[in-house]
Protein backbone atom coordinates (compact mmCIF):
# COMPACT_ATOMS: atom_id res chain seq x y z
CA UNK A 1 0.00 0.00 0.00
CA UNK A 2 2.83 2.60 0.78
CA UNK A 3 4.87 1.48 -2.35
CA UNK A 4 2.00 2.90 -5.13
CA UNK A 5 0.99 6.15 -6.06
CA UNK A 6 -2.79 5.00 -7.17
CA UNK A 7 -3.73 3.79 -3.43
CA UNK A 8 -6.31 6.30 -3.09
CA UNK A 9 -10.21 6.52 -2.73
CA UNK A 10 -12.16 6.80 -5.73
CA UNK A 11 -15.69 7.27 -5.87
CA UNK A 12 -18.42 4.79 -7.78
CA UNK A 13 -18.86 4.91 -11.27
CA UNK A 14 -22.38 6.65 -10.16
CA UNK A 15 -21.44 9.29 -8.49
CA UNK A 16 -18.24 9.89 -10.82
CA UNK A 17 -21.10 10.25 -13.67
CA UNK A 18 -22.95 11.97 -11.54
CA UNK A 19 -20.55 14.89 -10.73
CA UNK A 20 -19.95 17.90 -12.31
CA UNK A 21 -16.39 18.15 -12.25
CA UNK A 22 -13.61 15.28 -12.10
CA UNK A 23 -12.63 14.22 -8.72
CA UNK A 24 -9.10 13.47 -7.72
CA UNK A 25 -7.20 11.41 -5.30
CA UNK A 26 -6.86 12.30 -1.05
CA UNK A 27 -4.98 14.90 -0.88
CA UNK A 28 -3.50 14.64 -4.68
CA UNK A 29 -2.79 18.27 -4.63
CA UNK A 30 -0.67 19.83 -1.61
CA UNK A 31 -1.05 23.73 -1.01
CA UNK A 32 2.12 25.42 -0.94
CA UNK A 33 1.20 26.62 2.87
CA UNK A 34 4.44 25.54 3.86
CA UNK A 35 8.23 26.85 3.08
CA UNK A 36 7.96 27.09 -0.89
CA UNK A 37 10.47 24.27 -2.72
CA UNK A 38 9.06 25.73 -6.01
CA UNK A 39 10.70 27.18 -8.90
CA UNK A 40 11.32 30.95 -8.32
CA UNK A 41 8.60 33.05 -8.72
CA UNK A 42 6.44 30.06 -8.65
CA UNK A 43 2.89 31.54 -8.46
CA UNK A 44 0.71 31.67 -4.94
CA UNK A 45 -2.23 29.51 -3.98
CA UNK A 46 -5.22 29.64 -5.69
CA UNK A 47 -8.53 27.73 -5.42
CA UNK A 48 -7.56 25.62 -8.59
CA UNK A 49 -4.08 24.85 -6.93
CA UNK A 50 -5.81 23.97 -3.68
CA UNK A 51 -8.66 21.18 -5.34
CA UNK A 52 -7.62 21.17 -8.33
CA UNK A 53 -8.41 17.94 -10.56
CA UNK A 54 -5.61 16.16 -11.01
CA UNK A 55 -2.72 14.64 -8.64
CA UNK A 56 0.36 15.96 -8.47
CA UNK A 57 2.78 13.89 -9.79
CA UNK A 58 4.77 12.04 -7.03
CA UNK A 59 8.20 13.40 -7.48
CA UNK A 60 11.25 11.42 -6.44
CA UNK A 61 12.12 13.93 -3.25
CA UNK A 62 8.60 13.57 -2.46
CA UNK A 63 9.10 9.33 -2.31
CA UNK A 64 11.79 9.87 -0.64
CA UNK A 65 10.39 11.70 2.11
CA UNK A 66 7.79 9.07 1.92
CA UNK A 67 10.12 6.31 2.79
CA UNK A 68 12.09 8.13 4.87
CA UNK A 69 9.24 9.18 7.32
CA UNK A 70 7.33 5.93 7.66
CA UNK A 71 10.95 3.89 8.14
CA UNK A 72 10.93 6.87 10.90
CA UNK A 73 7.66 5.87 12.20
CA UNK A 74 8.41 2.61 12.94
CA UNK A 75 11.96 3.20 13.76
CA UNK A 76 10.30 5.76 16.59
CA UNK A 77 8.05 2.77 17.70
CA UNK A 78 10.48 -0.14 18.12
CA UNK A 79 13.97 1.29 19.32
CA UNK A 80 15.06 0.92 22.73
CA UNK A 81 17.93 -0.65 24.70
CA UNK A 82 18.82 -2.85 27.37
CA UNK A 83 20.27 -0.77 30.55
CA UNK A 84 20.45 -1.06 34.40
CA UNK A 85 21.39 2.58 34.92
CA UNK A 86 18.43 3.91 33.00
CA UNK A 87 14.95 3.53 32.89
CA UNK A 88 12.39 5.77 30.71
CA UNK A 89 15.90 6.89 29.08
CA UNK A 90 16.78 3.36 27.85
CA UNK A 91 13.31 4.28 25.66
CA UNK A 92 13.11 8.09 24.86
CA UNK A 93 16.75 8.19 23.69
CA UNK A 94 16.38 5.75 21.25
CA UNK A 95 13.44 7.54 19.75
CA UNK A 96 14.68 10.90 20.27
CA UNK A 97 17.73 9.82 18.34
CA UNK A 98 15.58 8.35 15.26
CA UNK A 99 13.25 11.96 15.25
CA UNK A 100 16.29 13.86 14.83
CA UNK A 101 18.24 11.72 12.76
CA UNK A 102 14.74 11.71 10.30
CA UNK A 103 15.19 15.58 10.69
CA UNK A 104 18.57 15.63 9.58
CA UNK A 105 17.95 13.41 6.15
CA UNK A 106 15.37 15.06 5.50
CA UNK A 107 16.35 18.47 5.37
CA UNK A 108 18.46 18.28 1.81
CA UNK A 109 15.62 17.36 -0.02
CA UNK A 110 13.78 20.40 1.55
CA UNK A 111 16.64 23.06 0.97
CA UNK A 112 17.48 21.68 -2.31
CA UNK A 113 14.48 23.57 -3.90
CA UNK A 114 13.82 26.02 -1.13
CA UNK A 115 13.35 29.63 -3.50
CA UNK A 116 10.72 31.06 -1.42
CA UNK A 117 9.69 31.74 2.06
CA UNK A 118 5.77 31.04 1.83
CA UNK A 119 3.93 29.87 5.42
CA UNK A 120 0.53 29.65 6.35
CA UNK A 121 -0.32 31.00 9.54
CA UNK A 122 -0.33 27.29 11.13
CA UNK A 123 3.50 26.79 9.58
CA UNK A 124 4.30 30.53 10.59
CA UNK A 125 3.10 29.83 14.36
CA UNK A 126 4.88 26.61 15.05
CA UNK A 127 8.47 28.20 13.09
CA UNK A 128 7.71 31.20 16.06
CA UNK A 129 7.16 29.20 18.46
CA UNK A 130 10.11 27.22 18.07
CA UNK A 131 12.47 30.39 17.45
CA UNK A 132 11.00 31.69 20.82
CA UNK A 133 12.00 28.25 22.00
CA UNK A 134 15.75 28.62 20.92
CA UNK A 135 15.68 32.14 22.52
CA UNK A 136 14.67 30.81 25.81
CA UNK A 137 17.68 27.80 25.70
CA UNK A 138 19.88 30.30 25.14
CA UNK A 139 18.73 31.55 28.48
CA UNK A 140 18.66 28.71 30.22
CA UNK A 141 20.49 27.41 33.20
CA UNK A 142 21.52 24.34 31.87
CA UNK A 143 22.38 24.48 28.46
CA UNK A 144 22.25 20.19 28.25
CA UNK A 145 18.60 20.02 29.31
CA UNK A 146 17.75 23.06 26.70
CA UNK A 147 19.56 21.43 23.85
CA UNK A 148 17.36 18.47 24.51
CA UNK A 149 14.10 20.29 24.54
CA UNK A 150 14.37 22.55 22.16
CA UNK A 151 16.10 19.51 19.58
CA UNK A 152 12.23 18.03 20.31
CA UNK A 153 10.40 21.03 18.91
CA UNK A 154 13.31 21.70 16.32
CA UNK A 155 13.25 18.61 14.79
CA UNK A 156 9.48 18.28 15.34
CA UNK A 157 8.89 21.47 12.99
CA UNK A 158 11.35 19.81 10.59
CA UNK A 159 8.99 16.79 10.22
CA UNK A 160 6.52 18.65 9.61
CA UNK A 161 7.15 20.47 6.53
CA UNK A 162 9.39 17.03 5.36
CA UNK A 163 5.49 15.71 6.23
CA UNK A 164 3.54 18.85 4.08
CA UNK A 165 5.87 18.11 1.14
CA UNK A 166 5.85 14.21 0.77
CA UNK A 167 1.74 15.23 1.43
CA UNK A 168 1.89 16.81 -1.90
CA UNK A 169 1.09 13.67 -3.69
CA UNK A 170 1.63 10.73 -0.68
CA UNK A 171 -0.63 12.18 1.54
CA UNK A 172 -2.83 8.80 1.85
CA UNK A 173 0.22 6.79 2.20
CA UNK A 174 2.00 8.67 4.59
CA UNK A 175 -1.06 8.70 6.95
CA UNK A 176 -1.69 5.46 6.65
CA UNK A 177 2.06 4.63 7.19
CA UNK A 178 1.83 6.64 10.75
CA UNK A 179 -1.52 4.69 11.35
CA UNK A 180 0.36 1.24 11.40
CA UNK A 181 3.37 2.25 13.04
CA UNK A 182 1.15 3.43 15.73
CA UNK A 183 -1.13 0.30 16.09
CA UNK A 184 1.96 -1.71 15.79
CA UNK A 185 3.22 0.40 18.94
CA UNK A 186 -0.46 -0.68 20.66
CA UNK A 187 0.02 -4.03 19.70
CA UNK A 188 3.57 -4.65 21.51
CA UNK A 189 2.01 -3.57 24.57
CA UNK A 190 -1.33 -6.11 24.24
CA UNK A 191 0.85 -8.52 23.99
CA UNK A 192 2.99 -7.66 26.68
CA UNK A 193 -0.34 -7.40 28.91
CA UNK A 194 -1.13 -11.06 27.58
CA UNK A 195 2.11 -12.63 28.68
CA UNK A 196 4.94 -11.82 26.12
CA UNK A 197 7.54 -11.14 27.95
CA UNK A 198 10.23 -10.15 25.48
CA UNK A 199 13.32 -8.40 26.50
CA UNK A 200 12.82 -5.39 24.65
CA UNK A 201 9.65 -4.56 26.28
CA UNK A 202 9.98 -2.03 29.46
CA UNK A 203 9.10 -3.69 32.69
CA UNK A 204 8.29 -1.18 34.91
CA UNK A 205 4.93 0.41 34.67
CA UNK A 206 3.34 -2.63 31.59
CA UNK A 207 2.07 -2.74 29.39
CA UNK A 208 4.20 0.26 28.20
CA UNK A 209 5.50 -1.77 25.36
CA UNK A 210 8.26 -0.25 23.63
CA UNK A 211 7.46 3.34 25.87
CA UNK A 212 8.55 1.85 29.20
CA UNK A 213 5.34 3.46 30.76
CA UNK A 214 1.95 2.78 29.85
CA UNK A 215 0.63 5.90 29.98
CA UNK A 216 2.89 6.85 27.41
CA UNK A 217 1.80 3.83 25.21
CA UNK A 218 -1.48 4.96 25.56
CA UNK A 219 -1.18 8.53 24.58
CA UNK A 220 0.40 7.87 21.53
CA UNK A 221 -2.56 5.28 20.54
CA UNK A 222 -4.83 7.67 21.52
CA UNK A 223 -3.56 10.06 18.86
CA UNK A 224 -3.39 7.24 16.63
CA UNK A 225 -7.26 5.86 16.19
CA UNK A 226 -8.32 9.21 14.35
CA UNK A 227 -5.67 8.08 11.81
CA UNK A 228 -6.49 4.19 11.92
CA UNK A 229 -10.28 5.45 11.19
CA UNK A 230 -8.97 7.60 8.30
CA UNK A 231 -7.62 4.53 6.21
CA UNK A 232 -10.58 2.70 7.55
CA UNK A 233 -12.81 4.75 5.78
CA UNK A 234 -10.78 5.76 2.32
CA UNK A 235 -9.28 2.65 1.98
CA UNK A 236 -10.13 1.42 -1.87
CA UNK A 237 -9.35 -2.51 -1.15
CA UNK A 238 -10.11 -4.67 1.39
CA UNK A 239 -6.92 -5.48 2.98
CA UNK A 240 -6.23 -2.23 4.28
CA UNK A 241 -9.18 -1.77 5.39
CA UNK A 242 -9.43 -5.14 7.20
CA UNK A 243 -6.04 -4.08 8.86
CA UNK A 244 -7.13 -0.74 9.98
CA UNK A 245 -10.18 -2.13 11.55
CA UNK A 246 -8.24 -4.56 13.31
CA UNK A 247 -5.89 -1.74 14.41
CA UNK A 248 -8.59 -0.28 15.72
CA UNK A 249 -9.59 -2.86 17.76
CA UNK A 250 -6.04 -3.28 19.01
CA UNK A 251 -5.96 0.29 20.30
CA UNK A 252 -8.96 -0.06 21.84
CA UNK A 253 -7.75 -2.74 23.79
CA UNK A 254 -4.85 -0.91 24.05
CA UNK A 255 -5.76 2.11 25.86
CA UNK A 256 -8.58 0.24 28.43
CA UNK A 257 -5.73 -2.24 29.36
CA UNK A 258 -3.46 1.11 30.42
CA UNK A 259 -5.75 2.32 32.49
CA UNK A 260 -4.68 6.37 31.38
CA UNK A 261 -6.82 8.03 32.53
CA UNK A 262 -5.52 11.46 29.70
CA UNK A 263 -5.76 8.57 27.24
CA UNK A 264 -9.35 7.93 27.98
CA UNK A 265 -9.99 11.56 28.13
CA UNK A 266 -8.33 11.96 24.89
CA UNK A 267 -9.49 9.49 22.81
CA UNK A 268 -13.20 10.87 24.12
CA UNK A 269 -12.08 13.92 23.33
CA UNK A 270 -10.81 13.18 19.94
CA UNK A 271 -14.30 10.86 18.90
CA UNK A 272 -15.75 13.72 19.91
CA UNK A 273 -13.96 16.66 17.52
CA UNK A 274 -14.46 14.06 14.80
CA UNK A 275 -18.01 13.88 15.11
CA UNK A 276 -18.67 17.73 14.95
CA UNK A 277 -15.86 17.99 12.15
CA UNK A 278 -18.17 15.27 10.38
CA UNK A 279 -21.41 16.86 11.11
CA UNK A 280 -20.13 20.16 9.65
CA UNK A 281 -18.71 18.31 6.43
CA UNK A 282 -20.89 15.80 6.33
CA UNK A 283 -22.07 16.51 2.58
CA UNK A 284 -18.52 16.70 1.33
CA UNK A 285 -17.85 13.60 3.35
CA UNK A 286 -21.02 11.59 1.91
CA UNK A 287 -20.09 12.34 -1.69
CA UNK A 288 -16.32 11.17 -1.36
CA UNK A 289 -17.49 7.17 -1.16
CA UNK A 290 -21.08 5.32 -1.56
CA UNK A 291 -20.27 3.03 1.59
CA UNK A 292 -20.41 5.71 4.62
CA UNK A 293 -22.28 4.40 6.92
CA UNK A 294 -20.91 0.48 6.50
CA UNK A 295 -17.81 1.80 6.79
CA UNK A 296 -18.73 3.67 10.17
CA UNK A 297 -20.89 0.78 11.22
CA UNK A 298 -17.59 -1.34 10.89
CA UNK A 299 -15.20 1.07 12.75
CA UNK A 300 -17.09 1.47 15.69
CA UNK A 301 -18.15 -2.38 16.05
CA UNK A 302 -14.10 -2.79 16.09
CA UNK A 303 -13.42 -0.41 18.88
CA UNK A 304 -16.20 -1.92 20.80
CA UNK A 305 -15.19 -5.68 19.99
CA UNK A 306 -11.44 -4.63 21.22
CA UNK A 307 -12.56 -2.80 24.43
CA UNK A 308 -14.79 -5.22 25.61
CA UNK A 309 -12.25 -7.59 24.69
CA UNK A 310 -9.85 -6.27 27.15
CA UNK A 311 -12.13 -6.01 29.59
CA UNK A 312 -13.65 -9.59 29.38
CA UNK A 313 -10.40 -11.76 28.60
CA UNK A 314 -7.91 -12.26 31.81
CA UNK A 315 -4.59 -10.77 31.14
CA UNK A 316 -0.94 -10.39 33.01
CA UNK A 317 -1.57 -7.23 34.48
CA UNK A 318 -0.97 -7.38 38.49
CA UNK A 319 -4.15 -4.85 39.10
CA UNK A 320 -4.49 -4.41 43.01
CA UNK A 321 -8.30 -3.43 42.41
CA UNK A 322 -10.92 -6.27 41.86
CA UNK A 323 -12.44 -4.15 38.78
CA UNK A 324 -9.94 -1.94 37.69
CA UNK A 325 -11.11 -0.69 34.70
CA UNK A 326 -14.26 0.46 36.45
CA UNK A 327 -12.24 2.13 39.08
CA UNK A 328 -10.51 3.95 36.88
CA UNK A 329 -13.84 5.11 35.26
CA UNK A 330 -15.12 6.39 38.42
CA UNK A 331 -12.28 8.61 38.94
CA UNK A 332 -11.62 9.84 35.58
CA UNK A 333 -12.15 13.41 36.54
CA UNK A 334 -11.19 12.82 40.50
CA UNK A 335 -8.89 15.62 41.90
CA UNK A 336 -9.87 15.80 45.49
CA UNK A 337 -7.24 12.89 46.25
CA UNK A 338 -4.59 10.56 44.76
CA UNK A 339 -2.46 11.39 41.61
CA UNK A 340 -5.43 13.94 40.77
CA UNK A 341 -4.51 15.96 43.74
CA UNK A 342 -0.98 15.80 43.37
CA UNK A 343 -0.90 17.16 40.05
CA UNK A 344 -3.09 20.33 41.08
CA UNK A 345 -0.46 20.61 43.47
CA UNK A 346 2.29 19.94 40.92
CA UNK A 347 0.70 22.40 38.48
CA UNK A 348 0.55 25.50 41.25
CA UNK A 349 4.20 24.89 42.22
CA UNK A 350 5.80 25.07 38.75
CA UNK A 351 3.74 28.01 38.16
CA UNK A 352 5.97 29.77 40.81
CA UNK A 353 9.04 29.36 38.50
CA UNK A 354 7.47 32.07 35.79
CA UNK A 355 9.01 34.67 38.98
CA UNK A 356 12.26 33.46 37.67
CA UNK A 357 11.92 34.61 33.95
CA UNK A 358 8.24 35.84 33.21
CA UNK A 359 9.64 36.14 29.39
CA UNK A 360 11.04 33.40 28.24
CA UNK A 361 10.77 30.96 30.98
CA UNK A 362 13.29 28.67 32.77
CA UNK A 363 13.99 27.08 29.63
CA UNK A 364 13.30 24.11 27.34
CA UNK A 365 13.77 21.01 29.82
CA UNK A 366 14.86 23.20 33.24
CA UNK A 367 11.58 22.60 34.68
CA UNK A 368 13.70 19.51 35.96
CA UNK A 369 16.58 21.92 37.34
CA UNK A 370 13.98 24.63 38.96
CA UNK A 371 11.18 22.45 40.89
CA UNK A 372 13.36 21.53 43.83
CA UNK A 373 12.78 25.86 44.61
CA UNK A 374 8.96 26.05 44.46
CA UNK A 375 8.45 22.75 45.82
CA UNK A 376 6.34 22.71 48.83
CA UNK A 377 5.96 20.69 52.09
CA UNK A 378 3.54 17.26 51.07
CA UNK A 379 4.26 17.77 47.24
CA UNK A 380 4.12 13.89 46.32
CA UNK A 381 5.77 14.79 42.67
CA UNK A 382 8.55 15.71 45.26
CA UNK A 383 10.58 12.71 47.05
CA UNK A 384 13.52 14.81 49.38
CA UNK A 385 15.05 11.27 49.82
CA UNK A 386 15.73 10.11 46.54
CA UNK A 387 18.86 11.51 45.03
CA UNK A 388 16.58 12.43 41.73
CA UNK A 389 13.59 13.29 43.28
CA UNK A 390 11.44 14.31 40.69
CA UNK A 391 10.62 13.25 37.35
CA UNK A 392 12.27 14.57 34.31
CA UNK A 393 9.01 17.01 33.33
CA UNK A 394 5.57 17.43 35.48
CA UNK A 395 2.50 16.24 34.43
CA UNK A 396 1.24 18.47 31.91
CA UNK A 397 2.88 19.43 28.09
CA UNK A 398 0.67 22.80 28.98
CA UNK A 399 2.20 23.44 32.26
CA UNK A 400 5.62 22.30 31.22
CA UNK A 401 5.43 25.01 27.99
CA UNK A 402 4.41 27.78 30.59
CA UNK A 403 7.00 27.46 32.95
CA UNK A 404 9.90 26.27 30.19
CA UNK A 405 9.25 28.67 27.24
CA UNK A 406 7.47 31.21 28.94
CA UNK A 407 3.66 32.15 28.47
CA UNK A 408 4.16 33.73 24.90
CA UNK A 409 6.13 30.57 24.01
CA UNK A 410 3.11 28.81 25.12
CA UNK A 411 0.10 30.81 23.55
CA UNK A 412 2.57 30.19 20.02
CA UNK A 413 1.90 26.41 20.38
CA UNK A 414 -1.58 26.66 21.20
CA UNK A 415 -1.69 29.55 18.01
CA UNK A 416 -0.39 26.41 15.84
CA UNK A 417 -3.49 24.21 16.68
CA UNK A 418 -6.11 26.81 16.69
CA UNK A 419 -4.60 27.56 13.37
CA UNK A 420 -4.81 24.13 12.62
CA UNK A 421 -8.14 23.76 13.97
CA UNK A 422 -9.56 26.65 11.70
CA UNK A 423 -7.93 25.53 8.66
CA UNK A 424 -9.83 22.15 9.47
CA UNK A 425 -12.75 23.55 10.01
CA UNK A 426 -12.28 25.64 7.09
CA UNK A 427 -11.53 22.77 4.55
CA UNK A 428 -15.08 21.09 5.90
CA UNK A 429 -16.99 24.37 4.48
CA UNK A 430 -15.28 24.17 1.67
CA UNK A 431 -16.88 21.39 0.06
CA UNK A 432 -13.70 19.19 -1.17
CA UNK A 433 -14.59 15.94 -0.87
CA UNK A 434 -11.63 13.88 0.87
CA UNK A 435 -10.15 16.99 2.07
CA UNK A 436 -12.77 16.94 4.50
CA UNK A 437 -11.43 13.18 5.43
CA UNK A 438 -8.63 14.56 6.30
CA UNK A 439 -9.91 17.53 8.19
CA UNK A 440 -11.56 15.34 10.27
CA UNK A 441 -9.09 12.78 10.79
CA UNK A 442 -6.69 16.13 11.58
CA UNK A 443 -9.11 17.74 14.28
CA UNK A 444 -9.44 14.21 16.01
CA UNK A 445 -5.52 13.96 16.49
CA UNK A 446 -5.09 17.04 17.34
CA UNK A 447 -7.89 16.74 20.05
CA UNK A 448 -6.63 13.87 21.55
CA UNK A 449 -2.30 15.54 21.64
CA UNK A 450 -4.02 18.56 23.39
CA UNK A 451 -6.30 16.44 25.90
CA UNK A 452 -3.72 13.82 26.90
CA UNK A 453 -0.99 17.15 27.22
CA UNK A 454 -3.51 18.65 29.92
CA UNK A 455 -2.62 15.72 32.13
CA UNK A 456 0.56 14.17 30.79
CA UNK A 457 3.79 14.87 28.94
CA UNK A 458 2.86 14.34 25.11
CA UNK A 459 4.86 16.84 23.30
CA UNK A 460 7.77 16.23 25.34
CA UNK A 461 8.29 13.04 24.37
CA UNK A 462 9.89 12.06 20.75
CA UNK A 463 7.40 9.24 19.98
CA UNK A 464 4.59 11.94 19.97
CA UNK A 465 6.15 14.81 18.79
CA UNK A 466 7.01 12.88 15.58
CA UNK A 467 3.55 11.58 15.18
CA UNK A 468 2.00 14.73 15.70
CA UNK A 469 3.40 16.63 13.44
CA UNK A 470 3.75 14.44 11.13
CA UNK A 471 0.06 13.96 10.63
CA UNK A 472 -0.05 17.50 11.23
CA UNK A 473 1.61 18.24 7.71
CA UNK A 474 0.16 14.99 6.28
CA UNK A 475 -3.40 16.50 6.29
CA UNK A 476 -3.21 19.81 6.95
CA UNK A 477 -5.66 21.88 3.96
CA UNK A 478 -5.54 24.43 1.71
CA UNK A 479 -4.74 28.25 3.48
CA UNK A 480 -7.20 30.76 2.69
CA UNK A 481 -4.32 33.21 3.37
CA UNK A 482 -0.47 32.97 3.69
CA UNK A 483 1.31 34.76 6.50
CA UNK A 484 4.26 35.38 5.08
CA UNK A 485 4.98 35.24 1.01
CA UNK A 486 8.41 36.46 0.09
CA UNK A 487 11.38 35.49 -2.00
CA UNK A 488 14.65 34.66 -0.61
CA UNK A 489 17.96 36.21 -2.03
CA UNK A 490 20.86 34.44 -2.51
CA UNK A 491 22.60 35.13 0.50
CA UNK A 492 19.69 34.70 2.71
CA UNK A 493 18.70 31.40 1.96
CA UNK A 494 22.73 30.51 1.84
CA UNK A 495 23.01 31.51 5.66
CA UNK A 496 19.67 29.75 6.81
CA UNK A 497 20.25 26.44 5.23
CA UNK A 498 23.31 26.26 6.80
CA UNK A 499 22.16 27.40 9.87
CA UNK A 500 19.21 24.71 9.67
CA UNK A 501 21.87 22.02 8.65
CA UNK A 502 24.55 22.70 11.74
CA UNK A 503 21.89 23.20 14.06
CA UNK A 504 20.02 19.83 13.10
CA UNK A 505 24.08 18.29 12.26
CA UNK A 506 24.34 19.41 16.63
CA UNK A 507 21.40 18.21 17.59
CA UNK A 508 21.57 14.80 16.15
CA UNK A 509 25.38 14.37 17.71
CA UNK A 510 24.33 15.39 21.10
CA UNK A 511 21.63 12.34 20.98
CA UNK A 512 24.27 10.49 19.00
CA UNK A 513 26.21 10.96 22.46
CA UNK A 514 23.69 10.17 24.55
CA UNK A 515 22.81 6.61 23.00
CA UNK A 516 26.21 6.20 22.77
CA UNK A 517 26.79 6.70 26.52
CA UNK A 518 23.39 4.36 27.42
CA UNK A 519 24.95 1.82 25.22
CA UNK A 520 28.46 1.69 26.88
CA UNK A 521 26.93 1.47 30.41
CA UNK A 522 24.69 -1.25 29.52
CA UNK A 523 27.31 -3.84 31.13
CA UNK A 524 29.23 -2.00 33.43
CA UNK A 525 29.55 1.31 35.29
CA UNK A 526 32.89 1.38 36.22
CA UNK A 527 34.90 4.51 37.12
CA UNK A 528 36.64 4.02 33.94
CA UNK A 529 33.33 3.09 31.91
CA UNK A 530 31.53 5.88 33.25
CA UNK A 531 34.34 8.54 32.60
CA UNK A 532 33.98 7.51 28.77
CA UNK A 533 30.19 7.79 28.86
CA UNK A 534 30.66 11.42 30.21
CA UNK A 535 33.23 12.11 27.44
CA UNK A 536 30.32 11.35 24.56
CA UNK A 537 27.24 13.06 27.36
CA UNK A 538 28.74 15.80 29.33
CA UNK A 539 25.27 16.85 30.82
CA UNK A 540 24.07 13.09 32.35
CA UNK A 541 23.20 14.20 35.64
CA UNK A 542 22.36 10.28 36.35
CA UNK A 543 26.12 9.31 35.70
CA UNK A 544 27.89 11.53 37.81
CA UNK A 545 25.23 10.73 40.57
CA UNK A 546 26.53 7.34 40.59
CA UNK A 547 30.27 8.21 41.37
CA UNK A 548 28.86 10.16 44.52
CA UNK A 549 29.88 7.14 46.74
CA UNK A 550 32.62 5.56 45.02
CA UNK A 551 36.43 6.08 45.53
CA UNK A 552 38.01 8.58 47.75
CA UNK A 553 36.87 12.34 48.33
CA UNK A 554 39.43 13.52 45.64
CA UNK A 555 37.78 11.62 43.01
CA UNK A 556 34.01 12.20 44.72
CA UNK A 557 34.75 15.76 44.93
CA UNK A 558 35.39 16.41 41.06
CA UNK A 559 31.97 14.41 40.00
CA UNK A 560 29.90 15.84 42.90
CA UNK A 561 30.78 19.80 41.00
CA UNK A 562 30.35 18.33 37.64
CA UNK A 563 26.15 17.12 39.29
CA UNK A 564 26.37 20.66 40.99
CA UNK A 565 26.93 22.42 38.09
CA UNK A 566 24.11 20.74 35.94
CA UNK A 567 21.55 21.09 38.87
CA UNK A 568 22.59 23.63 41.32
CA UNK A 569 19.14 23.27 43.47
CA UNK A 570 19.23 19.07 44.19
CA UNK A 571 20.32 18.31 47.10
CA UNK A 572 22.47 15.07 46.73
CA UNK A 573 25.64 16.89 44.69
CA UNK A 574 25.86 19.26 47.63
CA UNK A 575 25.55 16.44 50.44
CA UNK A 576 28.36 14.66 48.74
CA UNK A 577 30.88 17.64 48.87
CA UNK A 578 30.10 18.64 52.51
CA UNK A 579 30.28 14.86 53.57
CA UNK A 580 34.25 15.75 51.66
CA UNK A 581 34.54 19.28 53.84
CA UNK A 582 33.71 21.18 50.36
CA UNK A 583 31.54 24.17 51.23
Amino acid sequence: MLGKRHDFPKPSPARLRASTRPTRPLFAVRPPDRVEIGAPGAPGPSPRTASGPRAADASAGDNYLLALLAVGAVAIILLGVRSSVYDLDRYSVPKAAALHVVALLSLPVLLARWKRLRLGWPDALLAAFVAWSGISGLLARNWWLALSGFGLSFSGLIVFLAARQAARSRGFALAAALAFAAALGSALGVAQAYGANWSFLGTTRPPGGTFGNRNFLAHLTAIGVPLLLLVHRCARRRQPAFFAALGLAIAAAAIVLTRSRAAWLGLAAAMLAMLVGAIIGWRAIRAADDRPRRRLRGAIFALALGAAAAVALPNQLDWRASNPYAQTLSRLTDYHGGSGRGRLLQYRNSARMLRFDPVFGVGPGNWFVHYPRVTTPGDPAFDSGDPIPTNPWPSSDWVTFFVERGPIGAMLLLGFMTAATLACLGALRGGDRYGALAAVALLGALAAAFVTGLFDAVLLLPAPTFFVFAAAGALLPAPRRLALDRPLGGGTRGLASTGAIVLALGIAAAAAGQLYALAITQDSTSRRTVDAALTWDPGDYRLNLLMLDRGSCRTRIRYARTAAALLPYHAAPRRALRECGVR
